[in-house]
């Protein structure tokens, strides 16, 4: 009977029922009640008790509770537990994915709950920012939100975290230049390894140029510019965003200056493809001065990035 009304949403029903508190599985389902009825703070209060004492309903009871935080917008609390349940050494695996899931909920509600306060620009903690770096399952909204907030604090106090995400293969390469560039900014004067595309670099921000000061981004430029600009400023826009694009993607890798003009061939080609504008390969290859061998190596490899 309980378990038919809590499934007809007659919460209230259920809950007169539900009497026996030292029944585990009443204490639960005590809580779905509350929480289905929205008395977050009763849940919240029932919670902790039934938390404290749960055995086999404990990560049932653990979601439901930290959902009761999550709409009393007790946001610190909540993260705090959840980070908590996923630094232990064994989660049932279909928990782990639920906790990973609401941990990036519930940092974007918190940005979303501080939005248009001072507080603004610091809705992360410190820890916040670094769990959203050390994550295996990452969310790229949370991630380059977290970055955004980097560049009004002092960088070093992630410097662990940042290591390690330069060295994971696995991170996104675009976010690894945007920290690179914090530390560029920051003066950081410290050795790292960073690995891109299975390829280790060697890297100290104190000496590394920032992406786009580079000699490679304003001669491809000025090529694409020379091609295009005149006679369609609005493709250039576009190709001089993905020039940007792949040049934070592929950093700090060296590209020779042989191969300036067939990358500019190449990106005029695939952006002009993508806007349907007819182009041959072989106006290409007269335009940028190059041969179409090149521009079709470039063109397999920038393909290759979504974007």
């Amino acid at each position: 009977m309980i378990e038919e009304y809590i499934a007809n949403n007659q919460f209230q029903d259920a809950l007169d029922l539900l009497t026996d508190l030292d029944d585990e599985t009443v204490r639960y389902q005590r809580l779905v009640c509350l929480y289905g009825l929205g008395e977050y703070h009763r849940a919240k209060a029932e919670g902790m008790l039934a938390k404290a004492k749960a055995s086999n309903t404990y990560y049932d009871v653990i979601s439901i509770y930290i959902a009761s935080l999550k709409e009393l917008e007790e946001f610190e609390e909540a993260i705090d537990i959840v980070v908590e349940e996923l630094s232990m050494p064994y989660i049932p695996y279909e928990y782990e994915t639920v906790f990973n899931a609401a941990h990036d909920e519930l940092l974007l509600a918190k940005r979303e709950a501080n939005e248009g306060m001072e507080r603004h620009n610091n809705a992360f903690s410190l820890e916040d920012m670094e769990n959203i770096l050390m994550k295996d399952i990452l969310n790229e909204d949370l991630l380059y939100m977290a970055i955004e907030q980097m560049e009004g604090i002092n960088i070093r106090r992630l410097l662990p975290a940042i290591r390690i995400f330069l060295k994971d293969s696995s991170k996104p390469s675009f976010a690894k230049s945007l920290l690179i560039e914090l530390m560029i900014d920051q003066e950081i004067d410290e050795d790292m390894i960073l690995i891109k595309n299975g390829i280790e670099y060697d890297i100290n921000p104190s000496y590394a140029p920032l992406v786009l000061n580079q000699e490679v981004g304003g001669t491809i430029l000025a090529l694409l510019s020379e091609g295009i600009e005149d006679e369609n400023p609005s493709l250039f826009c576009l190709c001089e965003q993905f020039l940007n694009y792949y040049l934070y993607l592929i950093y700090p890798k060296y590209i020779n200056e042989y191969d300036y003009r067939s990358l500019a061939a190449a990106i005029h080609y695939h952006l002009a493809s993508m806007q349907y504008i007819d182009l041959e390969i072989d106006d290409i290859e007269m335009l940028y001065n190059c041969d179409e061998e090149e521009i079709l190596e470039k063109l397999n490899e920038i393909k290759q990035i979504e974007y």
